[in-house]
């Protein structure tokens, strides 16, 4: 990014020499040089803080998850498919709740991690996996959330993110109607 940053000034500055002869208006070609020096600035803190904000939820959630029991404590059959449940809830008010069910050729997994009842973190893969087969073709997305907005997500491999069709905060409604089946669960 610094690169860029650096290209883009590069130029700038070789473009605001060429104009300034043409039509003597330095102050005009510094002005914009100081604006996309400032956009530059703000898109590489932005892209800082977001990164910075990835690191620290995956840290905290690598770090409860570390406390958890990898047992299944529930088994379902909700989606038509039969999917485990391991549910995590630690005093601190942060739980995770991870899902996998395999149905035909592909394993789904999914990943919610809450503090305080709000989603914080979730993780939704899907992959192609025969049975009697490594893993193949696999699809990974990690949605990272603050104040019930989604503000960032990571992708790898080939799925849903591919289509332009697809809405990613279509996460929270996928995270809503878990909550309700943990509640059905919980209920019988």
């Amino acid at each position: 990014i610094m690169k860029k940053i650096l290209l883009t000034l590069i130029i700038l500055i070789s473009l605001t020499a060429c104009e300034s002869k043409k039509s003597n208006s330095t102050k005009k070609n510094v002005a914009e040089i100081e604006t996309t020096i400032s956009d530059s600035e703000t898109e590489l803190t932005e892209l800082e803080t977001e990164a910075k904000l990835r690191t620290e939820i995956n840290d905290q959630y690598l770090a409860e998850l570390s406390k958890c029991s990898q047992n299944v404590n529930a088994v379902t059959d909700f989606n038509g498919k039969t999917e485990f449940w391991r549910i995590c809830e630690n005093e601190n008010g942060k739980r995770i709740i991870q899902i996998d069910s395999h149905q035909e050729t592909v394993l789904y997994e999914e990943v919610y991690y809450e503090q305080n009842g709000e989603l914080i973190y979730a993780e939704e893969s899907i992959k192609y996996m025969p049975i009697n087969h490594y893993t193949l073709q696999p699809w990974t997305c990690q949605f990272y959330a603050e104040n019930g907005k989604l503000i960032s997500l990571m992708s790898l491999g080939h799925g849903k993110t591919e289509d332009d069709e697809w809405n990613p905060e279509i996460i929270f409604e996928m995270h809503k109607n878990r909550i309700a089946e943990l509640n059905k669960i919980e209920n019988e």
